[in-house]
């Protein structure tokens, strides 16, 4: 059925191309300058941060340099401004990126960025916009935040940041876990979600290296980030300041288009199209200049972080190195000086669990507590492995009586011992065993 002249009339007309504002309101203007300033200061280089710096050839030293810069400053604003001493301020690599010194350097930075925004708004007060300053900004920001997604996208497509569940992982009670360890062990039990969460961040970083997709890749960022953001607030992940400020990256991509994406999605108007500005030389050499090292500078960094993903994943999975007792062993019966030691859930001396799962480490559980990680080294000629255990090494001898049995024997804390204990298949466990299902007549919640 046609409809009427008048609604397809206004079907039909054309909607007026969005241009930028001459000039900014003064309040924007000063915004800006902060926002600026700031985004200049955290996008470059820091500890365990992706930076552009750091992609490029040979910028690592530079990288260095800088970082090694804020190390001096920001203890001495630690002591100084909020009189703090020790630990917290002194540079300890612990896995955190929210540690004191990170909320101090987190301080430094907005501290400068309001005296920067200040002192511009004095020295140029009588700038009607900053159009131009705005593209240079945005294309900073845009790389930055694109780069280290692919970053993380890249750790996560070759299952690197999260492992499969360990052996000791499997006998430790849950109620032992850490929030974090939780929320590691929940993601390291299904490869292909791992791999799905990398796809979804590299996706939107495809999408953020394009000027005409960067507020669709922003959106992207914008959701995943906003999930990554939860989940370190909620399962206690030291990532807090990073994160956020990775979200707010995503955000002032996307704030541009707020009014057209209220129309679009809440108002259900028709929004007008964007006349998207770029920054463009006027000679043609610099173009081809700017151009080419464009596309050097992405694959440079693309081919860095795809070769280097795929020869950790070959180190870490496909040319492992596992110890010649390599296993999940239950303790079946503990001889200390001849005399069986019973199996009492508050003893604290009886092995329980035996988990020979790294070539210089042993995993051991007594009966009562999680398991405990000692040095070992392996002798696999003369079938002896030699544990530090309390800064003391002791010699045990290993040998299999029949395919399913590991037997210890020597000297231990004083006493000779001799551990037999049965090889457990990793499959038997639930969490390993129950697979994938179509279908599912009733749920398996355990």
């Amino acid at each position: 059925m046609a409809g009427s002249p008048q609604l397809q009339s206004e079907a039909v007309s054309p909607v007026p191309a969005l241009t930028p504002t001459d000039c900014w309101t003064l309040p924007q203007r000063i915004l800006f300058r902060f926002i600026f300033a700031y985004l200049i200061l955290y996008p470059a280089p820091a500890t365990e941060r992706a930076d552009l710096l750091s992609a490029l050839p040979y910028g690592a030293f530079l990288a260095r340099a800088y970082i090694s810069l804020w190390h001096s400053i920001v203890p001495w604003v630690a002591r100084t401004v909020f009189h703090l001493k020790g630990r917290a301020i002194t540079y300890v690599r612990t896995g955190s990126g929210d540690t004191t010194l990170d909320y101090v350097q987190e301080f430094c930075f907005v501290l400068l960025a309001i005296a920067a925004g200040a002192l511009w708004s004095i020295l140029d007060r009588r700038r009607p916009d900053y159009h131009r300053l705005h593209l240079w900004l945005r294309l900073l920001v845009r790389y930055t935040l694109s780069f280290t997604l692919f970053t993380y996208a890249f750790v996560k497509i070759f299952p690197l940041q999260f492992r499969p569940t360990s052996l000791d992982r499997l006998i430790e009670p849950y109620g032992s876990f850490s929030p974090m360890g939780v929320l590691w062990s929940f993601m390291g039990a299904s490869t292909a979600y791992i791999i799905f969460a990398g796809l979804c961040e590299a996706t939107a970083a495809t999408f953020l290296l394009f000027r005409r997709t960067t507020t669709l890749g922003a959106l992207i960022a914008a959701g995943v980030l906003l999930n990554v953001v939860m989940l370190n607030f909620c399962y206690d992940v030291p990532v807090k300041l990073y994160s956020i400020n990775l979200l707010l990256m995503a955000i002032f991509l996307a704030l541009p288009d707020l009014r057209r994406l209220v129309n679009i999605f809440v108002l259900n108007r028709p929004a007008n199209p964007l006349n998207l500005p770029t920054i463009r030389f006027e000679r043609r050499w610099a173009r081809i200049v700017t151009a080419v090292f464009q596309f050097a500078f992405i694959g440079f960094f693309l081919f860095g972080q795809i070769r280097g993903g795929w020869l950790q994943y070959q180190r870490a999975y496909v040319h492992a190195d596992r110890p010649p007792i390599y296993g999940l062993y239950r303790v079946e019966t503990f001889l200390r000086g001849g005399q069986v030691v019973p199996p009492l859930a508050t003893d604290q001396t009886r092995w329980n669990w035996l988990i020979p799962q790294y070539p210089q480490g042993i995993a051991i559980q007594t009966m009562d507590g999680p398991p405990q990680f000692f040095a070992a080294r392996y002798d696999a000629p003369n079938h002896r492995v030699v544990l530090t255990i309390r800064g003391i090494k002791y010699t045990l001898e290993y040998s299999y009586p029949d395919p399913d049995h590991l037997l210890f024997e020597g000297n231990l804390e004083g006493n000779a011992v001799s551990i037999r204990s049965r090889k457990m298949a990793p499959s038997t466990f639930p969490l390993l065993s129950r697979g994938f299902h179509w279908i599912n007549e009733q749920a398996f919640n355990r």
